[in-house]
């Protein structure tokens, strides 16, 4: 049930100093998840006959370093658990000496393309059986709480923030995030975590508005709201970077 999957970090995944995107890091989790999937007999093609599909409603990502261009590297993934609502599916980032060099950990509704309500997992045969019950090497998500913080960014949701389900992908909204951030920031320091609620769909032509907080030095809450309607509540945490 468990997949390794190897990749090279190509240079359209990395920043103005080489170093892998949050964005393009997701993008490679996001692909193992799907390729796992299929593996296992649950992936998109079999969720689109269902009128169904695959929809992340949490994740954390954390590195212990950073990927830089040319780099060859793994992603080891895996499901966790299988509730009625909600599957846990972890994953191992690995360098190409085989070691853990990060991680994250993702929760995954199954859901209905018509009603747009989720779908009980308990209901579908066979998916309670690839899991493991093997745990994850990060902290698991956590639902983040509310902030009281000031508007930082107001835009509207374009062409290209749109995915196969007709709202918005879930890296869009991590690169909303990156985005707010200056150059300066990225030269002096790195994303140590990331973590992200999902809790409304946005779709296109709304309006966005992004609010934040620093609760602590370098440690960053979001929430994303159209209107008065909280979507995507968010949180960034900083590391200074060592000096060789």
């Amino acid at each position: 049930m468990k997949g390794t999957y190897n990749f090279i970090v190509q240079p359209q995944d990395v920043d103005f100093q080489k170093n892998i995107t949050f964005m393009s890091l997701g993008n490679y989790l996001l692909d193992t998840a799907c390729m796992n999937a299929e593996a296992n007999g649950f992936g998109l093609k079999k969720l689109q006959s269902m009128n169904s599909s695959w929809v992340l409603s949490r994740i954390a990502i954390e590195m212990n370093t950073v990927l830089t261009e040319d780099e060859h590297f793994g992603v080891q993934t895996r499901v966790e658990d299988v509730g009625r609502l909600a599957t846990t599916r972890n994953f191992n980032i690995l360098n190409d000496k085989n070691e853990i060099i990060g991680g994250a950990c993702s929760n995954w509704v199954m859901f209905d393309m018509v009603t747009r309500r989720p779908v009980d997992l308990l209901s579908i045969e066979g998916l309670k059986e690839v899991a493991e019950q093997d745990s994850g090497t990060i902290e698991k998500p956590i639902r983040l709480g509310a902030i009281g913080g000031e508007s930082v960014a107001e835009f509207t949701v374009k062409y290209s923030d749109i995915d196969i389900n007709g709202h918005v992908n879930s890296i869009s909204y991590v690169q909303w995030l990156c985005d707010l951030f200056s150059l300066d920031m990225y030269k002096s320091r790195r994303i140590k975590r990331l973590e992200m609620n999902y809790i409304n769909e946005t779709f296109w032509g709304e309006d966005i508005q992004i609010y934040y907080e620093e609760k602590q030095c370098d440690d960053f809450h979001f929430e994303i709201r159209k209107s008065d309607k909280t979507i995507c509540k968010a949180r960034v945490l900083w590391e200074t970077i060592t000096k060789k």
